[in-house]
């Protein structure tokens, strides 16, 4: 008995699993229903209600760990409504206490399927069984699978068959007096005919062809039965939106119809005839659904259902059938694909949690699920469906040919260290793989190559490597295959493994290794750039990774994106030559450079070469910060004509603002937090201009801009801007205009006053005199005026000079506030 408040709260899942004696399936929370009892409880029933915890929940599982049942079968146990002891899919490996039955009613190899129970009898829609496979001392002992030899239609044997014709779906088919297999009422008593267990239907669609014809002698005379077998092939899901599609080799010009049911109501259906091989479909809700396909599966050589909640495929035998795609369902055991599709050739199955399989020696990725697979396989997609470790050479020992292993996730079940495998290596792979992906997972080592299982370094035919998101895996001296040759992409984010030497790879186009917290440096020992000759490379993405040392001279004709922000570069060059931290001939051989973003502490206190940019041409966006450390001025953009993006903000940049005159696609700029002086450039005919950002410099005085019909953003606040606020008429969408913290005094009367689209003025902090303000609310009156509107904020408190709005400007202010705007003048 439960008698205590603190003992309801302590108790924990584990702690129960321990006790054997309660149940996970509530989906509440555990604890005390304090809505309903705070006292002590005598009676158990109402202890175990107030905990959440139905009675009747007790007996699903009462007993299961003494019957053999794991902590792990508690994984898949969800919402149980028949006691486990009467439910034959777990049996056999779950429970000891019914071998007997196992052993009279079905193979050993594996558990029963399809939530048989017991009510006196065995009963359910597919069942194995084992029979007699030869005579004497050679004979063996084999399973079979009823669904597996199922005809799931008859047709008239009318010949030819019309479309008219009746199918009757499901049925068996029984001899009563002799003759044809024909439906309807017999035209005689004395007719010989067969007949089905169904009311046939009328023909739907031009596809719902016989599959097979059936010869027999019947009272003498021969009979052609016609029959169909995986028509319709059927899917079982739970969805509301579907696209799918079902490449088939067309026959006659019969094109495949669809067909979508709801489970709940058979008569609630669309049918899409002669639809092809593509079907979309949208509902207003989601529901368990039937996808019904009408074809011949003989001719099925694709099959592509993601994200339709199918737990279940249909047991027919696709003989033409390569390419197996049912990832992001709800696969829970795992198919055979040996009697399914013995030609596959590429399977997709990753996001189906096959960690919950009703078989406890398949819920891991195991020789017993792999053996399953086609030897001949090309393409495995596996990642989010297993937990745990995978034996080195599991898949390497399988598939000799493959060429893509994937094995990535995007969250859920993901492959780690377990009892098995505690350094959880990464598998091995034979020489054919092209494509080696395990991002995301928790791989921690690399595997030893050994004959034809080969390690993913000493790959020599692999042109994509992705091993990102896998935190633990550590390599200092990480390297590929000089044999390898065909490498064009690399993948060591959020990775413990160093940059490798990739000199004259001439088909390596990309690396990513973000987030790499043993990147090393780009040089190798000897101080040669680790990238030198990589004609194809065109992306070197370090982004948050410690990568230290000199700036390379680039010489990577194709190269177009450089992320080093968050690094650890010091800049100039490999020779300790330090007089401009980029120096000049950086990119000479780089025409192509589109983004070049750099970050780092570590930056030296010297400038970039003037001309350090004069070689790119088509430089589209430019990031360096180095937290007040880089000095001189912005480089020379003049060559740069799609220049769009200048964030060069927190530098120890100095001297006269570059003013853009030749990069007329500009559209940001922001140069904050530096040292630029002089006036602010006349910016003039930039017309996509659309955020200026010049705070916390030195400059000292503000001309007109000319042409700048875009201009949203304007920020020169925190500097020591003197004299006239200038007319901004010429920048009409002026939505923030922020100069506060200056030495402004004058006003250029109109300056606002077709600033339609103002939202947030803030003049503080100057030294405007009386006459300037009055003229500025003169102007934004008359802004109001012409475009009503409310929302707008204006700051023009604590003018060094004293000054506040008088008169009629005074009126006009309250006029404008009592419009919705807020101005705050002292």
């Amino acid at each position: 008995m439960i008698t205590t408040k603190t003992d309801l709260h302590i108790m924990h899942w584990r702690s129960l699993w321990e006790q054997s004696n309660m149940t996970l399936v509530n989906p509440k929370l555990f604890g005390l229903d304090i809505n309903r009892s705070l006292a002590d409880v005598l009676d158990k029933n109402t202890a175990l209600s107030n905990l959440n915890l139905p009675p009747i929940d007790l007996d699903v599982i009462r007993g299961s760990k003494n019957a053999g049942a794991t902590l792990g079968d508690w994984i898949s146990f969800s919402r149980l409504s028949v006691p486990i002891y009467k439910n034959l899919d777990r049996y056999y490996q779950d429970s000891s206490l019914y071998t007997s039955i196992l052993d009279s009613k079905a193979g050993t190899s594996q558990t029963l399927f399809g939530n048989l129970t017991i009510n006196g009898r065995l009963s359910g829609s597919a069942i194995r069984y084992r029979y007699v496979d030869g005579t004497g001392p050679s004979a063996t002992i084999k399973l079979a699978d009823i669904s597996t030899s199922r005809v799931s239609a008859w047709s008239s044997s009318a010949s030819p068959v019309l479309e008219t014709s009746p199918i009757s779906y499901g049925a068996r088919v029984g001899i009563i007096t002799g003759g044809a297999l024909q439906f309807g009422t017999p035209t005689s008593g004395s007719q010989v005919r067969l007949q089905t267990t169904l009311t046939p239907q009328a023909k739907e669609f031009n596809s719902e062809l016989p599959t097979h014809k059936i010869q027999c002698t019947i009272g003498g005379k021969v009979v052609n039965l016609y029959a169909m077998k995986g028509i319709p092939l059927i899917f079982k899901g739970f969805f509301k939106n579907l696209s799918a599609t079902i490449t088939v080799s067309i026959q006659s010009n019969i094109q495949p119809s669809w067909k979508i049911v709801d489970v709940d109501n058979s008569n609630s259906y669309v049918n899409f005839a002669d639809r092809g091989s593509s079907l979309s479909y949208r509902a207003s809700i989601s529901k368990e659904r039937y996808i019904q396909f009408y074809y011949n599966p003989e001719y099925i050589s694709s099959i592509i259902i993601n994200s339709a909640n199918i737990s279940q495929i249909p047991e027919i035998n696709f003989s033409s059938l390569s390419n197996f795609n049912l990832a992001s369902n709800s696969l829970v055991n795992f198919p055979n694909f040996n009697t399914i599709a013995p030609n596959l050739q590429n399977l997709y199955l990753s996001n189906n949690p096959f960690y919950n399989s009703e078989t406890a020696t398949e819920r891991s990725l195991n020789s017993n699920v792999v053996s399953k697979i086609p030897s001949g396989l090309q393409i495995l997609s596996l990642g989010a469906t297993f937990y745990g470790s995978i034996s080195q050479n599991l898949i390497s020992n399988r598939f000799t040919t493959l060429k893509t292993l994937d094995l990535s996730r995007g969250g859920g079940p993901y492959f780690h260290p377990d009892s098995a495998d505690s350094s959880c290596q990464l598998p091995n792979v034979t020489d054919t793989c092209e494509v080696y992906n395990v991002y995301a997972n928790d791989f921690r080592a690399f595997g030893t190559t050994a004959g034809s299982s080969r390690n993913v370094k000493d790959l020599t035919n692999v042109t994509s490597i992705n091993l990102g998101g896998n935190y633990y895996l550590t390599d200092s001296s990480f390297s590929i295959s000089a044999s390898n040759t065909k490498l064009q992409t690399l993948n060591i984010y959020n990775t413990a493994v160093s940059c490798p030497d990739l000199s004259n790879r001439t088909s390596f186009v990309s690396i990513t290794a973000s987030y790499n917290r043993n990147i090393g440096s780009i040089f190798t020992g000897s101080n040669n750039y680790k990238f030198n000759g990589c004609s194809a490379l065109t992306s070197l993405d370090f982004y948050n990774s410690p990568l230290t040392g000199a700036m390379p001279k680039f010489t990577n004709a194709n190269l177009s994106y450089v992320d080093w922000r968050y690094t650890r570069i010091t800049g100039g060059d490999i020779n300790g030559t330090t007089t401009y931290v980029i120096p000049e001939k950086t990119f000479e051989e780089s025409a192509k450079l589109q983004y070049f973003l750099l970050q780092s502490s570590n930056l030296l206190t010297t400038p970039i070469h003037p001309n350090a940019f004069s070689y790119t041409p088509n430089l589209y966006y430019f990031w360096y910060i180095s937290y007040g450390r880089t000095t001189g001025g912005l480089p020379n953009f003049g060559v740069c004509k799609n220049l769009t993006y200048v964030v060069a903000q927190s530098n120890a940049f100095s001297g006269t603002l570059y003013n853009f005159a030749s990069n007329t696609n500009i559209y940001y700029i922001d140069v904050s937090y530096n040292q630029f002086s002089g006036s602010i450039p006349a910016f003039k005919n930039l017309t996509r201009l659309y955020q200026l950002y010049l705070y916390n410099n030195s400059f000292t005085g503000l001309q007109k801009f000319q042409n700048l019909s875009n201009l949203t953003y304007f920020y020169a606040h925190n500097n020591s801007i003197t004299g006239e606020i200038p007319d901004f008429t010429e920048c009409p969408r002026m939505y923030y205009l922020i100069l506060f913290n200056n030495q402004l005094s004058t006003y250029f009367s109109g300056a606002f006053s077709q600033l339609y689209r103002l939202k947030y003025l803030d003049l503080s902090n100057n030294n405007l005199s009386e006459q300037a303000l009055n003229s500025i609310i003169d102007d934004l009156y008359t802004n109001y005026s012409t475009v009503k509107r409310g929302g707008v904020s204006v700051n023009i408190k604590n003018q060094a000079s004293g000054a506040i709005p008088t008169g009629t400007a005074l009126e006009k202010l309250l006029i404008l506030r009592s419009k919705g705007w807020s101005i705050v003048y002292e």
